[in-house]
Parts: structure tokens; sequence; C-alpha cells
């Protein structure tokens, strides 16, 4: 039984030309927040002088900024002039494959996405051909030296060979990128998405594409960015080489347990809101402050793409003010967030720099640790040398009769044993604190010693210590009590 024909659906439709331009409007622009920059000048100062690096890792969570990055630091870095001339065959004039090597633009940054590989293993071969094209090059020179004296010509030899035939060699391949690199005067080539790089068979192979990428960056003087999730921690340090020719830059999301990360995620998300081309209360959003961070989990790119989807809908229901109702149906779901905060808070304790790990540093190095001598100066004045000086002649005592000395006057006491330091025990400081400063020791606020504080479960301790008998001689990193509370001290500050 059949009966009447369904209607076709009909498709939605689309944003009005206006409001599509005010939602890509709002895409485009970048709020500037305190880790973008800190991240941002890092990787800068890696570009224009690597010394000795032959790849960066740029990790974060999903979500952070990573993208915004690599935006600014490409409008912000000059291209590199081309050192040396191709080695291919002489340019000619014209286009295709005649003019191999059309007069173009410099690229300072030759920005590429690590694909997911079909076969399971990372091809190289695929990387080559999507660098050449990005760089506009489809075409590359092939020299050939053909010996004269031989019976069979080289046409009775290349008369089987279809003209045309797609060339799927990898060395080839390699040599032309590296040729169009350095004749573009690329300053680095950025890899986004490069916890791809990572699918390969075994941990050897995974040593050997830093290797590889190590290799190409001798040949052309041109340093790798990998940029990617946390996942890319699994390429630190796979051996001494790689781990002096690399160079790591994390890319954090902001802490709820920091205040100054609080306030600095409460400019940003200010920042955004006054940009939205829609009527709101400003004040009654920012009371809301802390759902923004929970929903994001601290991340500002995770923020941003919540609030594009947001104007969007907005916009296509054809309300001009925006409510918190609109907000909450474009936030992420409790799961998500939990899932992206999980990942993010097992990889930021992986990063942690913690006492321990120094001290067996030390104990490689054999060092017990830093000295607590003052610094001698470089300039010291030497005496004059001279003869040495005469010792006076030793006075012989009898046998039975004491040598003469100073008896002590009065009764003297005992020198007092040190006693223990009244400031010990659980400190207002969490383990999140210590652990995203890098730094473990805490002054006691009694007596001014510097201890390596210690942690049970969320509790920091201070451990029991006598009472410090000496000023100090050095500055050093360390965590001091103040009024408003703890704070960080680093030397020279």
């Amino acid at each position: 039984m059949t009966g009447p024909p369904r209607p076709a659906p009909r498709a939605a439709p689309a944003l009005a030309p206006d409001h599509q331009a005010c939602v890509a409007t709002f895409k485009a622009y970048a709020v500037t927040h305190p880790h973008l920059e800190t991240t941002g000048t890092a990787l800068m100062q890696a570009l224009r002088e690597p010394a000795g690096f032959a790849h960066v890792l740029l990790y974060g969570p999903t979500g952070v900024g990573k993208t915004t990055v690599l935006q600014r630091v490409t409008a912000a870095l000059p291209p590199l002039l081309p050192t040396s001339e191709p080695r291919g065959p002489t340019p000619l004039p014209g286009g295709g494959p005649r003019g191999l090597y059309p007069s173009q633009a410099p690229m300072p940054l030759l920005v590429l996405e690590a694909r997911i590989p079909d076969g399971g293993t990372f091809n190289r071969s695929d990387y080559y051909r999507a660098a050449l094209l990005q760089l506009g090059e489809p075409f590359y020179g092939e020299t050939r030296f053909i010996d004269i004296h031989e019976g069979q010509t080289w046409e009775t030899k290349s008369r089987g060979r279809g003209r045309g035939t797609p060339f799927h060699d990898a060395p080839p391949l390699r040599h032309a990128l590296e040729e169009a690199v350095v004749r573009r005067g690329v300053r680095a080539v950025v890899i986004d998405e490069a916890q791809h790089l990572m699918h390969v068979a075994g941990g050897a192979k995974l040593l050997d594409q830093l290797d590889w990428l190590k290799s190409m960056s001798n040949t052309t003087g041109i340093v790798h960015v990998l940029v990617g999730t946390y996942d890319l921690l699994d390429f630190r340090n796979l051996s001494g080489q790689t781990a002096r020719r690399g160079h790591d830059i994390h890319f954090p999301r902001y802490q709820f347990q920091q205040a100054a990360d609080q306030l600095a995620f409460q400019r940003a998300l200010r920042g955004l809101l006054e940009q939205i081309p829609l009527q709101l209360d400003l004040q009654a959003f920012m009371n809301h402050w802390y759902y923004f961070y929970e929903r994001s989990i601290g991340c500002i790119g995770v923020l941003k793409d919540w609030l594009v989807r947001t104007l969007a809908a907005t916009l296509y229901s054809g309300t001009t003010t925006l409510a918190l109702d609109h907000v909450q149906a474009s936030a992420l779901s409790n799961a998500q967030c939990e899932r992206m905060a999980s990942e993010a808070t097992a990889a930021e304790h992986r990063l942690h720099y913690t006492e321990s790990s120094r001290e067996h540093l030390w104990s490689l190095l054999g060092m017990s640790g830093p000295p607590h001598e003052p610094p001698v100066s470089p300039v010291q004045t030497r005496p004059s040398p001279g003869p040495p000086p005469r010792r006076p002649p030793r006075r012989r005592v009898p046998v039975g009769h004491r040598a003469p000395q100073r008896d002590p006057v009065g009764s003297s006491s005992p020198s007092p044993l040190p006693k223990r330091c009244p400031f010990a025990g659980e400190i207002a400081l969490s383990p999140a604190q210590l652990q995203q400063a890098a730094v473990a020791k805490v002054q006691c606020p009694e007596c001014s010693a510097t201890r390596a504080a210690h942690f049970r479960g969320d509790t920091v301790l201070f451990p029991v210590h006598p009472p410090r008998a000496t000023p100090m001689t050095q500055d050093i990193a360390r965590w001091i009590k103040h009024d408003t509370g703890w704070s960080l001290s680093t030397p020279g500050t």
C-alpha cells in the first residue's frame, strides 16, 4: 500500500550577505592574551635564529590557539633571501614544464598539514608532492647524460615509455623540494597536525622520522616546526642527538587555580564579547565568566569557536540581541569538556618538571646540588710574590709542664642545640600551582629557610627543618608568603 508522495525536503536558506559578512569579520578577529603573546614570541625567536635546532615542537591542548600563533608569525616573519642558485636546468621564460623556475614572491613560512595516512604509515612522497604544490611548483627538472658511443641511442631506449607517466620515486621529489624551498626564501616549514607523523611501526621508526627532518634541515638550513596536540610529547628526547637538536614550546591553557590566569581569561572573554555585532548585556555575561571557562576548559580557541557558532545561530534566528540562552545552546556538552580536560590534565602532569628529576640529573653528573657559597669574583688581586714568612722558633716545654694557654673565666654554658622551626606542615599552595610554575622551592616565613615542598594528594607540605642560622646568599626561584598569600619570586625580581 502506497500513500501520497512525500514532498522533497527543502534546503535551509543561507544567511543573508550582510549577516555572513558579520560572521566573517568576527571569525577574522583574534583577541590578544598573555599566553598567545608569550608563545608567539618564543616561536619567533626560534625561527629568527635556530642556533642548532633542527625542529621545534609546538604543542598544547586542542583549541588553545596554535593556528592563530602561526598566522601572526607568518605575517611578522620576513622572508629569507636565497643563498644559492638552483641546481636544476637553466630557467626558461614562460610557464609550465618549460619555465621550471618562474619568478615568484618569497614565502617565509611554508605551512603544510600532515594528513592521516591511508596505508597506516606516513608517506614521505605524498609530503613532498604537497609541499611542491603549496610552493606553486608542480614540475621539476631532470638532467640525463647519454653516452654517444653506445650502439643503442636514447630514442631507442625511451621508445617504450609513455610520455607523461607519473614519477613516484621519493629521492627526486626530495631534491626538487630542497631546491624549491631555498629558491623561494623559505625560513621554516610548519607541519600542522604533526602528530600524524607518528603513524609508523615501532619506536625505532619514530626516531627515524626526526632523523629524516634533521637531514632535511641540514641540507636546506631550514628549521621544521611540528605543531600539534600533546601527542607530540612522544617525540621529545628520543635520543641524545634529537634532544640536543630539538626545541619545545608549550602553549598552555589558562588554569583556574591561578589568580593571574583567571584575570587573563576574563579579559580575553570581554575582548571577544565586545566584538560581537549584537546587542548584549556585557556585565551580565561577565558575571558568568566561570561558565565560559568551564565549557572551554580555559582554551581561548575553544571559546572563540563557541562564540562564532552562537553568533551564526542568533543571526539565523533573526534576533538582534544576544542572550545567555543562545550561548548555552551552542556550548560543548559536559562529556566533551570532561574528555578534553582529562587529556589536558594528564599531559600537564607529564610536563611537570619536579625536583626529583633535577636531583636525578645531579646524580648522573656527580653533583650534590648547587653550591651554597657566594660566587667568587672573577677579578682578584694577587699578592706580589716574595719570600715565605719566617716562622718564629718553637719553644720546647719540659715534660710534665702544661703548655701556656688562656683558661676560661666564669661558668660556661654549653651551646644550645638547634631547635625546630615552628613553621611546618600544610601550606596554602596547590600541587597545580607548583607544577605550572615548575618551582617546588618554598621559603619559610619564620626563618627564611628554603626547602622543597612535598605532595600528599592535593595537599602541599613544608618539611620540618631547623631554623636558618645564616643569611641567604643566592637569589633562586622560590615561593614567598606575603600578607595577601603566596607568590612566586624569580631571580632579579
